[in-house]
């Protein structure tokens, strides 16, 4: 199916960006590496007027090393990402979980901010990105503000980003010496296919004991999931009493839906599998 036509606007800053996209409103929408928006489309699922090329503006494709962390431009590749070496030392986790994503075409052309503004509940970053301590920055009609990611997003394909606001870069801050994080995604289907869940995990550990534990899961409810109240971990060893209380208070925060990748039962039940594997994994791995 062709596309229907529209105007490609070719912006040559941030802010010329955001003046476009403020000035044809609803009937606009930034474009970054397109493997969703465009294929919508095609689809005629959607259609815009007018879509606002950011490849034309300089800087929004780099990963860059800060004293606290690391920044990912909006346009970095999910490729760029999973095989910077950057990335790989500071957050081997993370890079795995973009590593996952369809299959290596798609990541040479998907972007990490375009992806996070989509808001699907299926893409494995966010369950990493969420563990880790991550936050957006974004600039728009009102001037730029950074939004932590875990308030990001707020349903099913959507977000905090207001009108003619657009996703700049992800700040990732650098995990202490003492913690580990790992991602592990499940695909009912086939490798390619979106995952039924993922799960990401991050254990800081001293003296045999639980410092601190956070949980994230995608998937299995219309947003990704940081799991709260996780703080009756801390100072406990970790065992299959304490597992299970995990496991319990995840079930608790989820809310699966059928579809082909397994019924509500039985995404609940991957995702208890999934959080035990994750915690297991971390909580038995050389400090």
């Amino acid at each position: 199916m062709t596309i229907q036509s529209f105007d490609l606007l070719q912006p040559r800053s941030l802010s010329e960006a955001v003046a476009l996209l403020a000035e044809h409103g609803d009937e606009a929408r930034p474009l970054g590496g397109g493997t969703t928006l465009v294929i919508l489309m095609k689809q005629r699922a959607l259609h815009y007027p007018y879509l606002v090329d950011l490849q034309t503006v300089p800087g929004l494709n780099e990963i860059q090393r800060e004293a606290d962390g690391v920044r990912v431009g909006a346009l970095a590749t999910h490729r760029m990402v999973e095989s910077s070496a950057l990335i790989r030392q500071a957050f081997p986790a993370l890079a795995d979980a973009f590593s996952r994503i369809g299959n290596v075409r798609v990541r040479q052309t998907a972007s990490v901010g375009g992806n996070l503004a989509h808001g699907d509940y299926r893409l494995d970053p966010p369950p990493a990105l969420l563990v880790l301590g991550a936050e957006v920055n974004v600039i728009g009609p009102s001037g730029a503000r950074a939004i932590p990611l875990k308030n990001f997003f707020r349903g099913m394909y959507e977000t905090a980003l207001q009108p003619a606001e657009i996703l700049t870069d992800v700040k990732i801050p650098f995990a202490p010496a003492d913690s580990r994080t790992l991602y592990l995604r499940y695909s009912a289907l086939s490798a390619n296919d979106w995952p039924c869940l993922g799960v990401a995990a991050f254990l800081r550990k001293a003296a045999g004991r639980c410092r601190e534990l956070r949980i994230a899961l995608g998937g299995v409810a219309a947003t990704p999931v940081l799991i709260e109240g996780l703080e009756f971990a801390a100072d406990h060893e970790i065992d299959a009493d304490l597992i299970e209380r995990l496991c319990d208070q995840v079930d608790r925060q989820i809310a699966p839906s059928a579809d082909l990748r397994g019924s509500e039962w039985y995404k609940r039940r991957m995702a208890r599998l999934f959080v035990k594997k994750a915690v297991e994994q971390l909580n038995g791995a050389p400090s």
